[in-house]
């Protein structure tokens, strides 16, 4: 792997998985540890997209609270250097994240949580040794379960522009969600998370 970081910000994910327009050509690539992976292609799009899911014992609001926490980002998605929250605003449920990915925030009927994200046009300047990525989207959804679990399900792809061959990001695309939601697992019970805050929208 080159050696510079992808600044993914914390969400490798697609913008909804939109089972019914992949259902007939995603297959399950991973299945351990509890983790579940599916991978899948579609029409006008060479990147290979995955969905991955899992479930956690500890409540909603803390797998939350980790995904939120922009700055913790490097210490369990593979791969990112580097994560910067340029803005944040909790009342429309927005934020902004360098490299540069808009958020949205939203508590659904079912008592859900969903974030979902995209890439956005953007003037601020390219750092050195740092890849900046050209095309992505993503969700997270978190759905709570009975005995203070939370089922957790991240779906994406990322273009890295050409600094890493496509052949090589589509070879590797199940590791990555697998590696994230593994890391994640020890995430979610780091002591700072023990009381998390979510803004008032996700309440």
């Amino acid at each position: 792997m080159n050696k510079k970081h992808i600044v993914l910000a914390t969400l490798l994910s697609i913008s909804s998985f939109a089972v019914t327009a992949a259902s007939d050509t995603a297959k399950l690539s991973l299945h351990r540890n509890n983790i579940k992976v599916w991978t899948y292609q579609t029409e006008n799009n060479p990147i290979i997209q995955y969905k991955a899911e899992t479930i956690y014992d500890v409540p909603l609001e803390r797998a939350v609270a980790v995904v939120l926490d922009v700055e913790r980002t490097p210490q369990w998605v593979p791969y990112v250097g580097k994560a910067q929250m340029l803005s944040r605003d909790d009342k429309k449920g927005e934020f902004t994240l360098y490299v540069v990915i808009k958020g949205k925030m939203t508590k659904n009927a079912d008592g859900s949580i969903s974030i979902k994200n995209n890439a956005i046009q953007n003037n601020y300047p390219e750092q050195p040794d740092v890849v900046r990525l050209s095309k992505y989207a993503g969700d997270w959804t978190f759905q709570k379960l009975p005995n203070n679990r939370v089922k957790v399900t991240t779906s994406g792809y990322a273009d890295p522009a050409g600094s890493i061959p496509l052949s090589f990001v589509n070879m590797f695309v199940q590791q990555q969600p697998y590696q994230m939601l593994m890391k994640m697992k020890k995430e979610v019970l780091n002591p700072i998370y023990a009381q998390p805050k979510l803004p008032d929208l996700l309440k």
